[in-house]
């Protein structure tokens, strides 16, 4: 499983956050939460094939690697920010250069465990400080019941 390697441009996310820990039911419990709010987030930059369906990020940084908790924020990319929405956040995205890896939501902790324990330490490149990301892209009927889902890994080369 090799990824993509890709240059992305500097970027905005709205969304809802909480502070958890790698597989916690509250990341599930979150989007639960966020997914009847989505529409009240203006100036998106990427609407999904229909009105009901939206590409949408979930966002973690903070890694506290002692304990094992980041912040997880789940959102949508927007051109500009005029007020947040109660109870909502934003998040500022520098341009990087960042490992994509493609996955499902079935196979997301496997390809997880695969960047960091498999690919990241013979790579040739190391974790860059950003946010790691995952985008959840359009869905077509061809998908089957795994919903397709990129993680973007930020990535600079090895000294």
């Amino acid at each position: 499983m090799q990824p993509q390697i890709v240059s992305k441009p500097a970027f905005t996310v709205v969304g809802m956050q909480i502070r958890t820990t790698p597989g916690a039911a509250e990341i599930p419990q979150l989007w639960e939460t966020f997914g009847p709010r989505m529409n009240e987030i203006q100036h998106l930059v990427e609407r999904g094939p229909t009105d009901t369906h939206h590409v949408a990020y979930g966002l973690m940084d903070h890694f506290d690697t002692k304990n094992g908790g980041f912040d997880y924020l789940a959102g949508e990319a927007v051109v500009a920010v005029d007020e947040l929405p109660p109870g909502m956040a934003r998040w500022d995205i520098p341009t990087k250069t960042y490992a994509v890896f493609e996955a499902s939501l079935p196979t997301l902790g496997e390809v997880f465990d695969h960047i960091y324990k498999d690919w990241l330490p013979t790579s040739g490149y190391q974790q860059a400080q950003s946010p790691v990301f995952e985008r959840y892209g359009e869905r077509s009927n061809a998908d089957g019941p795994g919903f397709p889902v990129s993680i973007y890994l930020p990535v600079q080369k090895k000294a």
